[in-house]
This record gives C-alpha cells, structure tokens and sequence, in this order.
C-alpha cells in the first residue's frame, strides 16, 4: 500500500517521481487535502516549482497535462508560494538560452526559499526539478532546512520525453543525489503508469 502522509501520519518524507503525466501532482495534491482536512493547514508551506505551460505550447510538444499546479483547498491556511516560472527546455530555441531560463527560475525560487517559516514544519514541494536545474539539492535541503520539517512531501520529474543536453544532466545528477538522501532517510515513490486524465487513475 502507498505511504500517505495523510493516512499514515505526520514525520513522513517522500519523494514522488516519474515522466510527465504519471500522476505525480494529483496524488500530491491528494495527500495536502488530507492534511487540510486535519486541521493541519496552518503548520504547512507549499512550494510550487511548477512553470507556466500554455496549452499551445504543450500541443506544440506533444505533453498535454505536463507542470500541473498543486494548490491547497481554500481557507486552509497553507503558506502558498509560487511565481511565474518558464519551462526552460519547452520555451527556448538554443541550450544557452534554457540554461539562462533556468538561472533566473532558480533565482525566483531562491527568493520563495527565503520566505518559508520556522513554524511550518510540513512542507510540499511541486515540481523540484526546476530549481535543481540550475542549483543543487545540497542547497535545497540546507535552503529549505529540511532538518527541520517534521513532514516533505516533494515531487519532480524523472524521465525521458523532455530530451537530453547540459541542462537535463545537471537536473538528472542532482535529483539522484536528492533520491539517495529520501532512500536513505524517507521514501521514494516512483510512477510509471501514464496518469489517465480521464477517469483519474495511474
């Protein structure tokens, strides 16, 4: 059965990863509304790395439904935050230009980073890859001090339909180094079904 933070408590630490479309924000966002629904909403910060895709462009690259956003419900009390973050490898014409988008993502996110509160000591994280793009997860996990979370809930993209070069090997180093530290001291999640938009399932 799948670890739930929701149904098997708080001092979970999951990373949830797979290709685009497997479902991994919907059952993030499954697992945040569980934890509003405590009552929990106060002590959690939600992170949303995810960037703006507009449907011309998804169409364009055949990946309908890929950088879904995670929000929580209304009035929950969670700490949202979230800024206007491009698909570097989507939107850009040279590798030199992705690399630049993807500085600037990372800079937007280091600001978000500086936001979060001591006294949230359960954090989600939609779509880390963008900042692991340009920057480490050493940096993530001091940045965002994950010592000091009871609860992570994390979520990024580990596949191979958004192509190759420097940016994607930077990314797909740093999530093995991020996968090995929830092996170690969490849970590591990994969809492969293709989410089926649908009916709701993987």
């Amino acid at each position: 059965m799948m670890t739930s933070p929701g149904t098997g408590g708080l001092g979970k630490r999951i990373l949830v990863i797979g290709d685009v479309n497997t479902g991994k924000t919907t059952l993030c966002k499954r697992w945040l509304s569980e934890l509003c629904q405590q009552g929990l909403g106060t002590r959690i910060a939600l992170i949303d790395m995810a960037p703006t895709i507009s449907r011309e462009l998804a169409l364009k690259r055949g990946i309908v439904g890929a950088g879904g956003e995670l929000r929580a419900p209304e009035g929950s009390g969670v700490l949202d935050l979230r800024a206007h973050l491009e698909p570097p490898r989507l939107s850009s014409s040279s590798e030199s230009e992705a690399l630049e988008k993807a500085e600037r993502n990372a800079q937007l996110i280091d600001a978000l980073l500086r936001r979060l509160e001591p006294r949230r000591d359960i954090l989600f994280i939609n779509d880390v890859t963008l900042f692991l793009q340009a920057r480490s997860a050493a940096s993530l996990i001091e940045t965002a001090g994950f010592d000091t979370r009871t609860t992570l809930v994390i979520n990024g993209y580990r596949g191979e339909r958004l192509g190759g070069g420097a940016l994607t090997r930077h990314e797909t180093a740093e999530m093995s180094e991020l996968e090995k530290v929830f092996a170690e001291r969490g849970e590591v999640v990994r969809l492969t079904h293709r989410y089926d938009l649908a009916s709701g399932s993987v």
